[in-house]
C-alpha cells in the first residue's frame, strides 16, 4: 500500500522506520504538558499553565500523523511477512491486536488532549484575578486530571511499541 513512498525514502538513502523518529514528539509534548501544569501548580507560575496549554496545542496537533506513521511502518514492515505466514487478515495476529490498540489508544488521546484544550484555555471574560489563580477554577483542575491521563495513554503507547518491535 505505501510501497512507493517507501522505495522513494531508499532511493535517497532513508531505510528506517518512519514513526519512531516522530513518535517523540507527541510523548514529549504530552509529558511535558503535565509538568509545566504541576511546576505552575506548585510553584504558582501562571505562564507555566499556559506553557501547559500550548504544549498541549501542539500535542494533539501531532497525534494524528503520528498514528498514521506507525501504521503505515507496520504496513510496510511487518503485515507483509505476517501475510506470507498464513495469519490471515491482520487483525488475527497478535502485531494487528496491537496495532489496533494503539490506534485506539491514540484516538483517546486525541479526545483526551482536545477536551483538556478546551478546559484550559482562558475565557474571554475572565478576570484578572481569576487568570492570577487558574488552580482555583474546577475547568482547569479537570484539565490537568486529562494530563495526567493523557500522559498515562502516552505510557501504555510507548509500552505496546516496544512490546511490537521487540518481541
Amino acid at each position: 500500500m505505501f510501497k512507493p513512498f517507501y522505495a522513494l525514502l531508499e532511493k535517497l538513502g532513508y531505510t528506517h522506520p518512519i514513526h519512531p523518529m516522530v513518535t517523540h514528539i507527541t510523548v514529549g509534548l504530552t509529558i511535558g504538558t503535565l509538568a509545566f501544569a504541576l511546576v505552575s501548580l506548585i510553584f504558582r507560575r501562571v505562564r507555566l499553565r499556559l506553557t501547559a496549554w500550548h504544549c498541549a496545542m501542539l500535542a494533539v496537533v501531532s497525534v494524528v500523523p503520528v498514528a498514521f506513521f506507525g501504521f503505515m511502518d507496520w504496513q510496510h514492515s511487518w503485515i507483509a511477512g505476517e501475510l506470507q505466514e498464513g495469519n490471515g487478515h491482520w487483525t488475527a495476529s497478535a502485531s494487528g491486536k496491537t496495532i489496533l490498540t494503539k490506534m485506539i489508544l491514540a484516538g483517546c488521546l486525541f479526545v483526551v488532549l482536545l477536551a483538556s484544550l478546551l478546559l484550559g484555555r482562558k475565557r474571554d471574560g475572565e478576570t484578572e484575578e481569576q487568570a492570577a489563580h487558574p488552580w482555583r477554577q474546577l475547568r482547569h483542575i479537570a484539565a490537568l486530571i486529562l494530563w495526567f491521563v493523557s500522559t498515562g495513554i502516552v505510557i501504555v503507547l510507548g509500552f505496546l511499541g516496544g512490546d511490537l518491535v521487540y518481541s
